[in-house]
């Protein structure tokens, strides 16, 4: 028997993206709207007053064209917690003269790349959020890696069939569950 594998760089195995599903996803991420509590001081300066414990993200992925069977939803009712892996990278910086930086999330091992500005690969080391540059950088350096994500169902999926096409689509709410970790 073939193992069918998603065309998705998504990875999340509660989803069981695989066969027939997975074609063309949109996973959008953005911090949630508690995030930002913006507010002006007595001569205009604006503030953020909303605590850094609510830096956290929503994830909504939806399916595009070509899907004909949708992934493993039926068990993602809201308050639903779930792991992912989004196809999106996040980047973060070194300053020149550093070697180290503890990154937001938890990269994805496989998914790290780090680059000086003539974009040119750099050595490193990961422990858990920590990456560490072999040697002092140069010049600035550029960090890129898909996030690990804890993730909690906040809507109520929706899938949507065309019949005549044999064709569905699909979507999932989540906002990243946050505490302390």
């Amino acid at each position: 028997m073939s193992q069918h594998v998603s065309p998705s760089t998504l990875i999340c195995t509660d989803l069981a993206l695989g066969y027939q599903s997975g074609f063309d996803l949109s996973v959008d991420m953005k911090p949630i709207p508690m995030s930002a509590d913006m507010r002006r001081t007595w001569n205009g300066r604006l503030l953020n007053l909303a605590d850094a414990a609510f830096r956290l993200y929503e994830v909504r992925i939806a399916s595009g064209e070509g899907e004909i069977r949708a992934p493993a939803l039926s068990r993602l009712w809201p308050g639903t917690e779930f792991q992912l892996v989004p196809p999106s990278e996040l980047g973060d910086t070194i300053a020149a003269g550093g070697t180290n930086r503890t990154l937001q999330r938890t990269p994805y091992i496989d998914s790290i790349r780090v680059y000086d500005l003539a974009f040119n690969a750099l050595p490193f080391t990961v422990a858990g959020k920590v990456l560490t540059l072999t040697s002092p950088a140069a010049t600035a350096v550029r960090i890129y890696y898909r996030p690990i994500l804890n993730l909690m169902v906040t809507e109520p999926w929706s899938i949507n069939t065309r019949a005549s096409r044999a064709e569905v689509s699909w979507e999932l709410v989540s906002e990243e569950v946050g505490g302390v970790a």
